[in-house]
């Protein structure tokens, strides 16, 4: 409400307000159809301007507050629209909207047109014909003066989850949707909207003008159309009241001013109502409540009512008693007490509404976090309301997290009493002690610090039993109000954060019951186990609650530097052993390890206990922790089983068997263990007949003959090593020293150990691949069969037949062992030498498949204390160092041991153990890998060996073929370049043709065939019967009618001509030769191109071996022994080898070649081959041609220029054009080409460049 002067500015809010209209200020109520005047008289025709508009503007607004200010409705006025005691309807409807949501985000973007003010003339006013209305008291005011034009807003509503995001909003809304216009300008400027903003925004239209808006194009549409549209509008924007007793001085009205503070007190509250009202409804939709929870959405439900029922009455009260306030005739006193209560009261049930609303807000976030937490481990969910029959019909347990009782599940809530209550409360400070009780009573649960740090504890300890429980347990969480207490047979109420199970159709309270850590066990030994014991004692609850079904023992063994020494048996993490025990028991003696074998003795153990439920299993308890005591070593034992058995394991007579043998002669004792022969495995290979290419034995097969071996393919229970590397560089007594270790060789020992007799040797005492098989004697072996092979060492001084020889050994051992879980490369600490490792690195390398990438380690011998000079040589040769590399030093492991230092002697002993040691913890982390791969490329590998050797042969066979080619070649040139060209005069007659004058003729008889008038005036045959030789129709010549002659333009004569000619007898002695020479040569011919096919064909083939090999080889370098194989050559030659000894060093030699050619080129290495097919192919194209011809017909052809080398040229491959002859050029304005003889000389030197140059054909034809 404007007050202006005596009179009122009010907005017309959409209703229809015409000058006369009488008003009631209090009551805001316009009386239409009543005036004081005539509506003809004060509503008459005006002269106006339709072109022009007396105010046009636009505005945006962010709220319905700044909307409802900008349209000239104050405090009043809008307390009276959220009231309804005014209605706005129309272009105002908007201003009558309400909040939808707690925090909601608005623009109003409104467009106002004011075209004219109407008013009632000073002479109207005067002039009253209806003077008695003013007799009705009701009638305070009288419309004066209106303002009339157009509006229409358009509304944009978005609900948001936070005010910090209605105000985000809002901005975007404001800063992307609707552009400010420029210098008052009142167009509408849309810009661009993404999809994200457009998402649930409300867009509504209020208007005089009738428009269904909807959608983003329906409001760019009207907004663009209104300025236009609201310039044609004459609706009432604003209107002006005056007083009465301005018309009439007795028609005075006592109206009072109502008090500012009173008015926003009472907005405040009402808006703070709403506010609160919306956090209620909020409440009832929130996600939680939607499936669970059914009470505590009755609790706020039930308070919902109970507030809507006090903002009605509050809301009836201030209709009711603002307009009696502003009526003088009435008590102000009382009316204004009545009112300040109501307001009280309301705003203690706004404060009671938001209270309530924190709590369950708080509530609802606290049971949301946790729920869902425990629905995410897996939980089931039964917090629906089902009923606990439901639960307990399943037969297996069920443990529940309960959110029950009467803390949570309560009907009503308390403060639902107190917003039903009409007295005011007291605001003072001055609590006594009954307050206080009272409000501890009331507290909630999610306040009370005890109950949520139960709840949490409960949360944990079911998290933490699942994964230990049986599949068939349910875990959840419910809402369970009344279960049974442990021996009780009494329902009783449960509390929020109880731990419920549900066996045995019955819900049973088990919080505070669940299996928990036992004490740890008492430990003793007893012979070659651990004793344990420990109390069965579980409390007098949890036994009937929570049957136990068994105990669970864990025990491993655990390293202790202290005692265990520079060699510990075991790691920090070793693997638990778990026992599962009756319920009934209370002791154990454990004697094995989870393997199968014994403990391990002289070893710390740690042991721990369980308790098993029908719900899980307890933590486990404080580990105890004992030690066994030390065993006598399986070395020793074998030294004692060979002292008393040693005539029968020293006889040499058993068949298959190597016999034990004990050294005493070599420095120190030694006791070299035997062995019994399983397989002997002959070379599959044909160029190795009746050798042993793999043998297999069983080492000390007599001793403890009750412990079995593993089956050499299970790849569980077998671990497969393989050593291989250099000729000479220690490998068999590496394989000897790890043999100790694994069988507790001591250095205090009686003897040593060893399995490899490699007395009496100078380099190597492998001669073919040895498989040893070792079974499980010790705790060390983890279980494990052991199965060593021992590879014969490459670089031999038995040259390259015996590399060969292993290689193929090599293969039949893949075809023999299933799988392979370690393979050491073995060598020289201190060998750097690239020349010699290059070969042995790249046969070994060439065995494998690239699937054992992983199980390559490097074990370098003769170490000591520095970094091995190998390491480099064998980083850059490219083997996998990374892998894992282990320095030894074996000297107290030879043949024969210098004792005269036997410190030095221990000192080398210890640094060789710890290598063993490294070696088989190495071993005991290896996953096997299968040994197909391997096999696959060697059986490939030695293919192409046997197919390179053919095909050599082949190469050779070609290359002198084509030489001889070469030669006949060569001279059937030479011969087609003598062709016979001495001639002879010859005169002959030659009948010849004689062209006669224009107009003239010869008259020729056709039957006689002569000319019977050789120029004759007429030319026409119609006129030959006039020619003078004709008379009476017959011809005087030849006799014959006229009609048998012709007139003809030429006349014929005989010509005595003298030629030069070839005699005949040169040109078939020249034509039998050529003949004789050209037959000769394509049989040659025919008989290359079927060699040079085959050989195309048989490289082909050689690539795709090759690039197989490649693709599956861990490395094929055929390069890497051609210098090799040249050394072996040279000091083979040097030394005066037999000559079959330098065959098989060229033959080897032929074949690298071959293959690296083939590798480096591929499928290319074909189109030498390809190339001489084309090119001969061609050539005896032609010569079978000319061959055809008669001997005068190929005498002439010889003598004209040929093209055949040049389209040969054209056709060649890129990498042999480079190299062949130039073209010879064709025939010209200034060359006259080449002859056929020339083009021959060019292909012969065409087909020298092939088998000379770069090919695999050349690098065998030269080189070889």
């Amino acid at each position: 409400m404007v007050v202006s002067g005596d009179g009122i500015i009010l907005p017309a809010l959409g209703q229809d307000v015409q000058l006369g209209m009488l008003y009631n200020v209090r009551t805001s109520e316009l009386f239409a159809g009543i005036s004081l005047w005539d509506n003809a008289v004060v509503n008459s025709e005006q002269t106006k301007d339709e072109s022009k508009v007396q105010n046009a503007e636009f505005f945006y607004s962010t709220s319905i507050e700044d909307s409802r200010k900008k349209s000239a409705l104050d405090v009043e006025g809008s307390l009276a629209l959220d009231l309804k005691i005014i209605q706005a309807t129309g272009s105002a409807k908007y201003l009558s909207d309400t909040k939808s949501s707690t925090h909601e985000a608005r623009l109003d973007a409104s467009c106002t047109v004011t075209r004219w003010t109407r008013r009632i003339p000073q002479e109207t006013l005067s002039s009253m014909k209806y003077h008695r209305t003013l007799d009705n008291p009701r009638f305070t005011h009288f419309v004066a003066e209106v303002v009339e034009g157009g509006s229409a807003t358009i509304s944009l509503v978005r609900s948001a989850s936070s005010e910090e995001e209605a105000k985000e909003i809002a901005g975007d809304l404001k800063a992307t949707l609707i552009g400010v216009p420029i210098n008052g300008s009142a167009d509408l400027e849309y810009k661009s909207v993404s999809d994200a903003n457009r998402e649930k925004v409300k867009i509504s239209y209020s208007g005089a003008i009738a428009e269904n808006v909807s959608t983003w194009e329906d409001a760019r549409r009207v907004a663009n159309d209104m300025p236009t549209m609201l310039a044609k509008q004459t609706n009432t924007l604003y209107y002006k009241l005056l007083p009465v007793d301005l018309l009439d001085s007795n028609a005075n009205r006592l109206i009072r001013s109502l008090d500012s503070g009173i008015v926003n007190r009472t907005a405040v509250a009402l808006k703070t109502g709403i506010t609160a009202r919306l956090r209620l409804d909020e409440l009832l939709q929130h996600q939680v409540l939607r499936n669970w929870f059914p009470k505590i959405k009755g609790q706020i439900r039930g308070l919902r009512e109970s507030f809507l029922e006090g903002e009605s009455d509050f809301t009836e009260a201030a209709r009711r008693l603002l307009p009696e306030l502003r009526d003088g005739n009435t008590d102000y006193s009382t009316k204004i007490s009545e009112l300040r209560r109501a307001i009280s009261l309301f705003e203690q049930r706004v404060r009671i509404a938001e209270q309530f609303a924190d709590l369950k807000e708080k509530e609802l976030e606290v049971l949301q976090s946790t729920v869902s937490s425990m629905l995410g481990q897996g939980f089931q969910n039964h917090l629906g309301g089902l009923k606990p029959e439901s639960l307990t019909t399943v037969s297996a347990p069920r443990v529940l997290l309960s959110f029950g009782g009467g803390q949570i599940n309560r009907s009503r809530h308390l403060l639902e009493k107190k917003m039903q209550s009409t007295e005011l409360c007291d605001d003072s400070d001055d609590y006594d002690s009954d307050d206080e009780e009272k409000e501890k009573s009331e507290q909630e649960w999610f306040e009370s610090s005890p109950t949520v740090n139960s709840v949490r504890a409960a949360c944990a300890e079911l998290i933490g039993l699942r994964p230990s429980a049986p599949e068939e347990v349910i875990f959840g969480v419910a809402s369970v109000d009344k279960a049974y207490r442990p021996g009780e047979e009494k329902l009783v109420t449960t509390r929020i954060g109880d731990i419920i199970l549900g066996y045995n159709d019955r819900f049973t309270i088990v919080t505070g019951m669940l299996p928990k850590a036992p004490t740890a066990p008492t430990l003793t030994i007893e012979e070659q186990g651990i004793a344990l014991s420990w109390e069965t004692d579980q409390g007098g609850e949890l036994e009937p609650a929570i049957p136990t079904t068994s105990y669970v023992i864990r025990y491993r063994p655990i390293p202790n530097p202290e005692k265990d020494g520079v060699l510990p048996r075991v790691t920090a993490n070793e693997t638990f052993i778990e026992l599962e025990l009756n319920p009934s028991e209370s002791s154990l003696i454990p004697r094995k390890n989870g393997t199968g074998d014994s403990l391990f003795d002289d070893c710390d153990y740690e042991v721990m206990l369980s308790v098993k439920t029908i719900i899980g299993l307890s933590s486990w308890s404080i580990p105890a922790i004992v030690r066994t005591p030390r065993w006598p070593s399986v070395a020793s034992r074998m030294l004692d089983f060979h002292e008393r058995n040693h005539q029968t394991l020293s006889n040499p007579n058993r068949k298959g068997t190597k016999p034990w043998d004990m050294d005493k002669e070599a420095g120190n004792r030694t006791l070299f263990l035997g062995y019994t022969t399983i397989v002997d495995r002959n070379c599959s290979d044909p160029r190795f007949p009746d050798t042993v290419a793999v043998r297999i034995v069983d080492v000390a097969a007599e001793f403890e003959a009750s412990i079995p071996a593993a089956d050499l393919a299970d790849k569980n229970n077998t671990i497969v090593t393989v050593f291989t590397g250099p000729s000479g560089h220690g490998k068999s007594t590496q394989i000897n020293a790890f043999v100790s270790y694994l069988l507790g060789g001591d250095f205090e020992d009686f003897a040593r150990i060893m399995m490899i007799d490699d007395r009496g040797t100078s380099q190597t005492s492998s001669q073919f691949v040895t498989c040893y098989r070792i079974r499980p004697f010790s705790p060390l072996f983890r279980g494990k069969t052991m199965l060593i092979v021992d590879a014969p060492g490459f670089g031999d001084s038995k040259g390259y037949q015996r590399d060969a020889f292993v290689t193929v050994a090599m293969s039949d051992l893949f075809s023999t062992v299933s799988h392979v879980n370690a393979i050491f490369f073995t060598c020289r600490a201190m060998e750097s030498r690239t020349t010699f490792l290059t070969p042995v690195y790249t046969y070994v390398s060439q065995l494998f498949a690239k699937d054992v990438q992983d199980c390559l380690g490097t074990i370098y011998t003769f170490a000591d204390s520095g970094k091995p000079a190998a390491h480099d040589t064998l980083q850059r040769l490219g083997w996998p160092v990374q892998n894992g590399e282990i320095s030894v030093n074996n000297a107290a492991f030879t043949a024969t041991l210098d004792v005269t230092d036997i410190n030095h002697v221990r000192d080398m002993w210890l640094f060789s153990t710890r290598g063993q040691f490294q070696i088989m913890d190495t071993l005991l982390k290896t996953t096997p890998v299968p040994t197909d791969s391997s096999a696959e490329v060697m059986r490939d590998r030695i293919d192409l060996e046997q197919k390179c050797s053919l095909t050599e042969h082949k190469i050779f066979k070609t290359a002198t073929e084509a030489w001889n080619l070469i030669e006949n070649l060569d001279s059937l040139a030479d011969n087609i370049g003598s062709a016979p060209d001495a001639e002879v005069s010859i005169t002959e007659d030659r009948v010849v043709t004689q062209d006669l004058p224009e107009g003239k003729g010869s008259t020729r008889c056709l039957h006689c065939n002569i000319t019977c008038h050789e120029i004759c005036p007429y030319s026409n045959d119609e006129d030959i019967r006039y020619c003078e030789t004709i008379k009476d129709g017959k011809c005087t010549v030849c006799h014959c009618h006229w009609t048998e002659h012709c007139n003809m333009r030429y006349m014929i004569r005989t010509k005595r001509v003298t030629r030069t000619m070839v005699p005949e007898d040169m040109i078939k002695a020249w034509s039998d030769k050529t003949n004789e020479l050209e037959t000769s040569l394509l049989s040659a011919i025919d008989t290359y191109l079927e060699l040079q096919k085959e050989l195309r064909d048989e490289l082909l083939d050689l690539s795709e071996l090759t690039k197989n090999l490649m693709t599956k080889a861990l490395l094929h370098d055929p390069s890497a022994f051609i210098n090799y194989i040249y050394r072996l050559i040279h000091t083979a030659r040097a030394y005066s080898f037999p000559p079959a000894k330098l065959v098989q060093f060229a033959t080897a030699k032929n074949t690298l070649l071959l293959l690296q050619k083939v590798k480096e080129q591929g499928s290319a290495a074909a189109i030498e081959p390809e190339a001489l097919l084309s090119i001969l192919g061609s050539l005896r194209t032609e010569m079978h041609r000319r061959m055809q011809l008669e001997m005068h017909q190929r005498v002439r052809e010889e003598k004209v220029p040929c093209s055949l080398y040049d389209t040969l040229y054209e056709k060649l491959p890129p990498s042999i054009k480079d190299k062949a002859p130039a073209p010879l050029g064709e025939k010209g304005m200034s060359t006259q080409g080449e002859l056929y003889s020339a083009n021959l000389k060019a292909v012969v030197l065409l087909v020298k460049t092939v088998l000379k140059d770069g090919g695999v054909v050349a690098t065998l034809a030269v080189k070889g």
